[in-house]
């Protein structure tokens, strides 16, 4: 039913939080500064009151697909992954690891690493469904026979799945199982519309590997490097047979 071929990597999310710094707003040529290599736009500055809800942006940079946000507490790193050309998952992986230790060590130059807390890396997997071989339905019917031992009380609706461990090394690990759908359509601005009225361009199963060091006192240096390892080589080893795909 899923189309492994297709598979593919929708987007990364990277965040390293940070003892809370009030005054991050007034960095914002420095952050611009140190993050040319990455982005090379201008850096856009929210304005906000310092005494506003710390996690809120201060520092917004954005070019192409990558965008970066720094709040009071957090640096967010954000790759948006257009993989129309058909990159394998292989190639997606070494671009996203080398864009996210670029971004840890731009960050570094503007947080000190003995002032960071956790980090954390969100992955997420789209797999996609033959639509030949499989009917509305059966995503959900998958999740449901895959991950719920419940006899089902209808026609499932709606499915979603999630799961967190703590590793035995101090990291939290979340797995997380839903459906997606993907709709086309014209759309003129300020309009809205329900999006079922729009053709379903595409739909599947949507997985997102979530790895943080919140558990940890003190973080390790090579923190950054652990959580792409693991995150990485589940996406690589272990993502299709935790979803069920039959190969």
């Amino acid at each position: 039913m899923l189309n492994l071929t297709n598979k593919s990597i929708a987007q990364a999310l990277f965040v390293i939080g940070f003892t809370k710094d009030s005054a991050i707003r007034t960095k914002q040529f420095d952050i611009e500064k140190v993050l040319v290599p990455l982005i090379s736009n201008p850096s856009a500055n929210t304005n906000l009151p310092d005494d506003f809800n710390p996690q809120a942006p201060r520092i917004t940079l954005r070019q192409g697909q990558i965008s970066v946000i720094f709040s009071q507490i957090t640096a967010q790193l954000t790759i948006d992954i257009d993989n129309s050309n058909g990159k394998s998952i292989e190639t997606i992986r070494d671009s996203v690891e080398k864009k996210i230790k670029l971004f840890q060590s731009c960050v570094d130059k503007i947080i000190p690493f003995d002032q960071q807390r956790e980090h954390g890396l969100v992955v997420t997997m789209l797999y996609p469904v033959d639509s030949a071989q499989a009917s509305e339905g059966a995503v959900s019917d998958h999740i449901q026979s895959k991950f719920f031992k419940i006899s089902p009380l209808g026609t499932p609706a709606s499915t979603q799945f999630t799961i967190g461990y703590k590793t035995v090394d101090n990291y939290f690990f979340t797995l997380s199982v839903a459906q997606y759908q993907s709709f086309v359509g014209n759309v003129s601005e300020n309009q809205w519309i329900d999006l079922k009225t729009l053709p379903a361009s595409e739909s599947g199963i949507e997985l997102k590997i979530d790895i943080n060091s919140r558990p940890m006192a003190n973080q390790p240096t090579n923190v950054t490097n652990v959580i792409l390892k693991k995150a990485f080589n589940f996406v690589i080893d272990e993502a299709d047979e935790f979803i069920g795909v039959q190969k």
